[in-house]
């Protein structure tokens, strides 16, 4: 008899979770308009696509989160999508028609204010930690970002780094886990992706394997997974 419960209440047991996604942008003085443009455009024609797709299936939990010099008390904005195995499936098609842009005018709210509250820096590391803080499970993290961390931590725009030394990773690591404390990323994939030079043309040299093996450290030491690190979303490995 305790099997056959069981056995019936399988379909039920995903009823209530949510898969978690969070993206995370540069936006305000952290991108130049010409590289956030670009952003909002991956999101609206390769991100939520990718993510309504699984509305019919799978609850969402999607948060989107800007990249400023003020990452970690950025404000955000939660979407969350009906239960895929409560809702009938025409509440289902009829949110998946809307969902794209509900998505994309929150991030133009959050753009907005970000512009208007422009600080200068980009806060990569900052904005990992307060994503790491809000994740309530496993998750995936996109961070649509050109890679370059500005802040009280480290200047990765500084040519004089030498950030192919593993010894500066490793200080800039230790600074990170004084200052900020790391990421808790436990059972996260994070994904790297809208990689540019923006308008310095130079700084396409420092967009090499060093600056990636720094940023696959950091996620690696937070207890996360690197799922994925170039031009594209496309480059995730979680779709």
């Amino acid at each position: 008899m305790l099997t056959l419960l069981a056995f019936l209440a399988l379909p039920f047991l995903g009823l209530g979770q949510r898969e978690e996604f969070q993206v995370l942008v540069a936006v305000g003085c952290s991108a130049p308009r010409s590289v956030q443009n670009d952003y909002r455009e991956m999101l609206a024609q390769e991100v939520l696509p990718r993510l309504s797709e699984r509305l019919l299936s799978t609850s969402l939990r999607l948060t989107l989160a800007p990249v400023t010099g003020r990452s970690y008390t950025a404000p955000i904005k939660v979407i969350e999508t009906p239960d895929a195995l409560a809702t009938p499936r025409f509440q289902l098609e009829r949110f998946k028609k809307t969902f794209q842009k509900e998505a994309l005018e929150a991030f133009d709210q959050l753009r907005k204010r970000a512009i208007a509250e422009c600080t200068k820096g980009t806060e990569i590391v900052a904005a990992l930690k307060a994503a790491g803080e809000r994740a309530r499970g496993p998750g995936k993290i996109l961070l649509l970002v050109h890679g370059f961390e500005q802040s009280s931590l480290t200047n990765l725009y500084d040519y004089r780094l030498k950030l192919e030394l593993p010894q500066v990773r490793r200080e800039i690591l230790e600074r990170a886990r004084a200052q900020l404390g790391l990421p808790r990323l436990k059972d996260q994939e994070v994904c790297f992706a809208g990689l540019t030079a923006g308008n310095d043309r130079n700084a396409n040299a420092r967009l090499t394997s060093s600056i990636r093996l720094f940023w696959q450290e950091l996620v690696e030491a937070s207890g996360g997974r690197l799922a994925g690190y170039g031009a594209s979303p496309r480059v995730c490995t979680f779709w």
